[in-house]
Order: C-alpha cells, then sequence, then structure tokens
C-alpha cells in the first residue's frame, strides 16, 4: 500500500469513525423525530421548557445576588461577600421562622390529606349525582376566588367582631378575635389547600378497582377494615402526591400568614418580602430564598426517594 493510500484509507476511516458516533449519540436521545406526531408533541411543550428554563435562570440569579454586598445606601455593592450567609447561619431568628414554617407546613398538610381522603372517595364511589355534583362544586368554587380574598373572609369570620364572635356573645360566652393565632392561620391554610389535595388523590382512588372492596366485604371485612386494609394502600400515590403538593404549596405561603397571622406568625416568605420592599436588601431577600427552596426541594425528594412521585409522573429511577 502506498503512502497516498494509507493516507486516503485513514481518512476514510476517521469519517466511518464519526459517522458511527453520531448514529450512537442520536441512538441516546429520548426523542424520536422520525415520527411526525413525536415531533409534534415536542413541538408543542417547548414554551413549558422555556419557561422552566427561565425559572432555573431566576435560580441562578438568585445564587449570585446572595453574595453579593447589601449596603443601605447604595444598596447593591458588586463585591462578593459569604457575609449574607453568615448572617443567616448566625441568627437564631431565622431558624425560629424555618422551624415555625415547617411546623405548619406539615401540620396543615397532615390535615389536609386526612380530609382531602374521605372527600375524594365520595367523589369517586358515590352513587347520588347530584351529591357528586355538590362535592365537585364545593371543590371548585375556592378557586374561583384568589388566595387574599379568601383570607379576607377567614378576617370577617375569626374577627373581634366577626361571626364566629357573634356566636360565642349569643351563647353568652366571652367574645374573642382568632387573628393572629395559630388556630386562623391553620383554618386558613387548611381550607386553602384542601382542594389541591383532593385533586391529587381522586386519580388514585378512581383507579382503585371496586371489586377490590367488593371482595373484601364478601370475606367479612368491615367498611372501616376494607377502607383501612384495601383503599388506603392502593391510594398511597395520591396521597404521596397530595402530600408533595400541599407541603411544598405551603412553605411558599405568604398572604395566609400575613393577613390571619396578624403580624405575629410570620413565614419565611414574609421575611423574604420583608427584605425585598421593607430594607431593600436584595442579597439576603436571595439567602432565604435560596434556603427555602432547598428545604423544600430536600422534602420532595426524600419523599420520592421513599415513596416514589405517586400520581405526579414517573419514578425517579426513571427520571
Amino acid at each position: 500500500m502506498s503512502i497516498r493510500e494509507g493516507l486516503r484509507y485513514g481518512s476514510l476511516r476517521a469519517k466511518w469513525r464519526v459517522v458511527d458516533a453520531l448514529i450512537a449519540a442520536k441512538e441516546r436521545v429520548p426523542v424520536h423525530f422520525e415520527d411526525i406526531s413525536d415531533r409534534f408533541g415536542y413541538a408543542l411543550i417547548i414554551p413549558g421548557i422555556l419557561l422552566v428554563s427561565f425559572l432555573a435562570v431566576g435560580m441562578v440569579l438568585l445564587a449570585w445576588y446572595s453574595v453579593l454586598t447589601y449596603d443601605t445606601v447604595e444598596i447593591i455593592i458588586y463585591e462578593y461577600t459569604l457575609g449574607n450567609w453568615e448572617e443567616l447561619v448566625d441568627t437564631g431568628a431565622f431558624y425560629t421562622v424555618f422551624f415555625r414554617t415547617i411546623l405548619y407546613s406539615a401540620v396543615v398538610t397532615v390535615g389536609c390529606v386526612a380530609l382531602a381522603i374521605p372527600y375524594a372517595y365520595l367523589v369517586v364511589r358515590t352513587d347520588r349525582t347530584l351529591f357528586r355534583y355538590l362535592l365537585l362544586f364545593g371543590l371548585f368554587v375556592p378557586f374561583f376566588t384568589g388566595v387574599i380574598i379568601r383570607a379576607y373572609g377567614w378576617l370577617i369570620i375569626l374577627g373581634k367582631n366577626g361571626l364566629l364572635s357573634w356566636v360565642l356573645s349569643a351563647l353568652s360566652l366571652p367574645s374573642m378575635s382568632f387573628i393572629g393565632t395559630p388556630v386562623a392561620v391553620f383554618v386558613g391554610l387548611l381550607q386553602y389547600l384542601l382542594p389541591f389535595a383532593v385533586l391529587m388523590l381522586t386519580p388514585a382512588i378512581a383507579s382503585i378497582d371496586p371489586d377490590l372492596e367488593r371482595a373484601a366485604r364478601n370475606c367479612g371485612a368491615s367498611q372501616w377494615q376494607t377502607f383501612r386494609h384495601v383503599v388506603l394502600p392502593l391510594a398511597r400515590p395520591g396521597i404521596t402526591a397530595a402530600t408533595i403538593v400541599a407541603f411544598t404549596i405551603c412553605m411558599a405561603n405568604y398572604s395566609i400568614p400575613d393577613l390571619l397571622g396578624g403580624g405575629t406568625i410570620s413565614f419565611v416568605a414574609n421575611f423574604i418580602y420583608n427584605q425585598v420592599f421593607g430594607t431593600l436588601n436584595y442579597p439576603f431577600a436571595a439567602v432565604l430564598s435560596l434556603a427555602l427552596v432547598a428545604v423544600a426541594s430536600s422534602f420532595v425528594l426524600i419523599v420520592f426517594k421513599i415513596y416514589g412521585t405517586g400520581t405526579l409522573g414517573v419514578e425517579v429511577d426513571e427520571a
């Protein structure tokens, strides 16, 4: 073989290696562009992907702001520092706020899921059409109003001159205002998050074969035993999804703790608002935001790892 033929053979072999590498890379891409329906489907999800990408950009900007220097006059000085993070770690008051946010979120989540399970079960299993419509109407009516309107509604009910105080007076009991108490915040968050939990649970309960419940009853199980040992285990994907959705929304809630808490029961979101619009301390607000996202994300990942994603989507191993 001459030198020219050797160079030509080596060049051809290199080209084929590149082609093989491209084919192998194409096989690994989870997108099949050959099918026109697949191409149409992927084109539809592009706006969603772009929105998620903007969210990622926002998180990167928050990370950048968190290491900038705050100044009371110039607001932001573009000099890097870890002082904002050190302030978060060294200030015990923020531990209290984070603990309060997590505690309330956990309690409200448990209450939401406990109330949502029988609600979703009735929506799916009831034979009375009118009753089902009433349950669905009660489920979707809260979505017609914003969270602020609902919070103001609770202000009217739970305030000193509100409906509950009037009932207490009618019963010859001392009237009192529940605004600024944990009860008001708990009730407000529970009412706000319950529809989300029901929506997460309904598909899981609807997927349970009614014949399994009939078989359990035929074997002598009571209605409660059937619900406890058949319905609840099979509804676990919905319970998982409802827990994740309720907890994460509650962790980031601002308006209900602010209005019903009376300024004494503040969540992390309230502190972030005060840092942004009160003191204009954007770097420390970024630190609080990232810490809040980290806590909520850690909870979600732990639940995903232990119980899977439930009705929210694919399993972790498949992601």
